[in-house]
């Protein structure tokens, strides 16, 4: 490696560190030990939720962030890696089938959704109310639907922020 390639890989670190300390400002007692990938921050609220709205929008008020949206099977492995360090159950992150069953579209920005790695037997959208998506952090983060309100069993939230 040249001198020049490391000073450029040592700015471009300088600018990743910056971009966190600048962007994202959030309660370390409120969530989970961060991780990174590309130019996105991760997180887990240690906070649950009886809504997926209220769940996302404690993303927004704590650090800026959204409910993660998982747009590709390399950003599905980095999130199956983390999410077992939690230790939580079950996880929120972004997807809804409310508008058609079986076409998963995020919250955020309505865009399709086409990286998957469903837990057994799911999607089963049980006694119709699953709407939602989760990660189960006991079974490696594969995927399951789940309800987006009134729930039983509330869940935490994996948010996810843009660096730069």
């Amino acid at each position: 490696m040249t001198f020049t390639a490391l000073v450029f890989l040592l700015l471009g670190t300088m600018n990743a560190i910056l971009a966190i300390e600048i962007k994202v400002s959030v309660d370390n007692s409120k969530l989970f030990p961060p991780t990174a990938w590309k130019n996105k921050l991760y997180y887990v609220s240690k906070l649950s939720f009886t809504s997926f709205a209220d769940a996302n929008t404690w993303c927004a008020q704590n650090g800026g962030g959204y409910a993660a949206e998982i747009d590709s099977t390399e950003e599905l492995w980095v999130l199956q890696q983390y999410v077992p360090s939690t230790e939580l159950d079950r996880i929120y992150i972004a997807g809804t089938d409310a508008k058609k069953k079986g076409e998963w579209l995020t919250q955020r920005k309505q865009s399709v959704l086409h990286v998957f790695d469903w837990s057994d037997g799911e999607p089963n959208n049980t006694g119709g109310q699953e709407a939602c998506l989760e990660l189960y952090g006991n079974l490696q983060g594969r995927m399951n639907d789940c309800p987006c309100d009134k729930l039983t069993v509330l869940r935490p939230v994996l948010c996810e922020v843009d660096l730069f």
